[in-house]
Order: C-alpha cells, then structure tokens, then sequence
C-alpha cells in the first residue's frame, strides 16, 4: 500500500490514525465498541456482524481541507460463516478539539 502512494504525514501519526480507525471499522463490521463513537454511529442497528475481524494493512494520507484518509485491508468471517480476506475500507477524518474525528 504505501507504494502506491508517497507518505505525507509523520509515520506516528499514520500509525495512530490506522489504530483508530481499525478500531472504529472493527465497530463498524463486529458492533462491538460502537458506543465509543456515537456521533459517528447515530444508525445504532447493525445488520450483519462479521466474526473473527482483523485488519491487514492501513495507510494514512491527507486529503484536501485538513483531512486525513485512511485506507484499511481486512478480512473476517461474514455472517454466513464465509471467510472474507482482502477487503478494503476507506475512513475519512478531521481534526476537531485537537483530535482527529471521523466523518461519514
């Protein structure tokens, strides 16, 4: 992944900002720990939960009007017991309070 774009932030902070955001994706797809982010999760039914979720890779980048993306790969048991590797997902972030956010 990071050959397929230049890093532009220090590698501590895209190490923190991956952190965060696997923690939030792991959210997203398990329902576990949504509480944490309630303005982020305001629709608090979850559709299918994943099982056994891990994240295999992460990137961070900035992006036009002081945000960062992040790139996620993971993979996870979905709900029909199927073994999903490879996967891809993409959160967006903003620094609010001295923090980064992220935005849906």
């Amino acid at each position: 992944m990071d050959s397929s774009s230049p890093a532009d932030l220090p590698r501590a902070q895209e190490k923190r900002l991956v952190a965060l955001a696997s923690r939030i994706w792991k959210a997203e797809v398990t329902g576990d720990g949504r509480h944490e982010w309630p303005a982020y999760f305001t629709d608090r039914q979850l559709r299918a939960a994943y099982r056994d979720v891990r994240i295999q890779a992460g990137i961070a980048r900035t992006v036009p009007n002081h945000r960062v993306s992040v790139h996620l790969v993971w993979a996870g048991t979905d709900p029909t017991g199927q073994n999903e590797d490879g996967r891809t997902a993409h959160m967006l972030f903003t620094r609010h309070n001295n923090a980064w956010q992220p935005l849906r």
